[in-house]
């Protein structure tokens, strides 16, 4: 069989994908050959594009990296003429209409594995390649649409991912804190998440996979080998899920390895028992999702079913296992009042949350949040189903994002979360018009405040940063795309 080369671009660190390190093995396993490049990382970047000479460049698109991969791409048609080019991940998938732009010529819409192995099949052997599922193609101004991708069943043929894949560039190899992740889908259907996008598009099958236990430790196992590790972030959606499985993995990993680790989890599926059975594994912090302290925006806006008893009973177990908590919190919400933000705040206080993230409320193309603000005048009907021209993350990390009558003091309320957490509203109210420049360096206490909950080093933080820069600047990342 033909040996391909498969190189994969992306524009820095911070934007690692852990489903292209999965891509990675499997064409590797099938005799084809991987690399990817950092653009930030590489100062001779066209140079060695040309000594590479790949048959296929694969580039990740997440939401909101559309600027850069249009740059991108100018750059390769240039640079490597005649070469096939697929961008793939979740701006093409959720925003298709993407390869309608000039530059781009060829798209994945869905899942990586079993299309981008046919194309770059047929690459090498001269056939044509515009009918392959989830692969669309664009030529004389003619587009081939082809649906999803099909997608693999059985994510054990994924493991080990490729990690090396990454690890070629130090700092990321020597960085201590990793992540994992042990299946693809969720459970839930928040209004304002990826996944309900996902199901439509797969109509639901094949859509919650899982690892084995066996098969996630052999993984954790080999990082451990080739890399510096100390900590272990499960990055799924939702880590508790499967009860039956998490017995079988919380038994293996205690009895395996001494590394802390930490995980997402729904508040429904946090009780005693499963706290317990998490910290004793090893499990040091546990993240769980309140987004809003208003009940009915979190049911109503949100389809997300959970009162706060809920939620403040899984923080109670949390605590109570002796395990940290991290709070998911969405402010600039469609409709939100700043006094509805600044409780959710304070309500991230009242749960004992060792650390709140606090982000911005950004729309997502196609989920059902988004089309109900942009029906209720809260957002362009444009950026419903497409942001390829409207909205530039990279020009705007900050928000809001939707229709608001104080922009600033929501900015604002973000950039010093930590400090408005723990002062009375009248207080914090003095702080919304200062000048949204002098508040946005004050991210940086909030991350911070984070990455000391994971225990990050300020050695090993400081390390990070200086290759990547701005973390606030990362693009919306979706850990089942490439």
């Amino acid at each position: 069989m033909a040996r391909g080369r498969i190189l994969f671009l992306q524009d820095n660190g911070i934007n690692e994908s852990l489903a292209l390190t999965e891509l990675s093995a499997y064409l590797s396993r099938r005799g084809h050959s991987t690399q990817v490049l950092l653009q930030r990382e590489e100062p001779r970047f066209e140079k060695r594009l040309e000594a590479i000479r790949p048959h296929l460049v694969v580039v990740p698109c997440n939401v909101y990296a559309h600027t850069w991969v249009l740059r991108t791409l100018a750059l390769l048609n240039r640079v490597l003429p005649g070469t096939p080019v697929l961008v793939g991940g979740t701006h093409p998938t959720f925003s298709p209409e993407f390869i309608e732009e000039d530059p781009v010529s060829m798209i994945l819409v869905g899942e990586a594995e079993i299309a981008v192995l046919e194309l770059i099949s047929r690459i090498l052997a001269g056939d044509s390649y515009s009918d392959i599922p989830g692969i669309w193609t664009k030529a004389g101004g003619e587009i081939q649409r082809t649906g999803p991708a099909k997608r693999v069943a059985d994510l054990d043929e994924l493991v080990p991912s490729n990690r090396m894949l990454y690890y070629r560039y130090r700092f990321m190899r020597r960085f201590p804190w990793k992540k994992f992740t042990t299946g693809r889908g969720c459970v839930n259907s928040c209004a304002f998440c990826y996944n309900n996008f996902i199901k439509q598009i797969y109509c639901g099958h094949d859509f919650v996979r899982r690892k084995s236990p066996v098969k996630v430790l052999a993984e954790i196992d080999e990082v451990r080998r080739s890399s510096t590790l100390k900590w272990v972030h499960f990055a799924d959606d939702l880590f508790v899920t499967d009860r039956d499985w998490l017995t079988e993995f919380c038994s293996l990993y205690g009895g395996r390895f001494d590394l802390p680790f930490s995980c997402n989890s729904s508040a429904d599926r946090m009780d005693p028992a499963v706290a317990n059975l998490l910290a004793t594994a090893g499990c040091k912090v546990v993240a769980i999702g309140v987004e809003s302290a208003n009940e009915k925006t979190r049911m109503r806006l949100l389809k997300k079913p959970m009162t706060n008893k809920i939620i403040e009973h899984a923080a109670s177990c949390i605590k109570g296992a002796g395990m940290k908590l991290v709070t998911f919190n969405m402010v600039g919400l469609p409709g939100e009042t700043l006094a509805e933000a600044f409780e959710t705040l304070k309500y991230s206080r009242r749960l004992g949350a060792d650390a709140a993230r606090v982000l911005m409320a950004v729309p997502l193309p196609g989920t059902s949040m988004t089309v109900d603000a942009a029906r209720e005048g809260y957002l362009d009907p444009s950026l419903a189903t497409s942001f390829t021209e409207n909205l530039d993350f990279g020009a705007n990390p900050y928000g809001p994002y939707y229709e608001t009558p104080d922009p600033q003091a929501f900015e604002n309320l973000v950039n010093l979360a930590p400090v408005m957490q723990a002062l009375p509203a009248s207080a914090a109210s003095t702080l919304h018009s200062l000048p949204r420049a002098l508040t946005r360096p004050f991210r940086l206490w909030m991350s911070l405040q984070e990455k000391m909950t994971y225990q990050f080093s300020m050695r090993d933080g400081v390390a990070f940063y200086l290759h990547v820069g701005n973390p606030w600047l990362r693009t919306t990342n979706y850990v089942t795309l490439i």
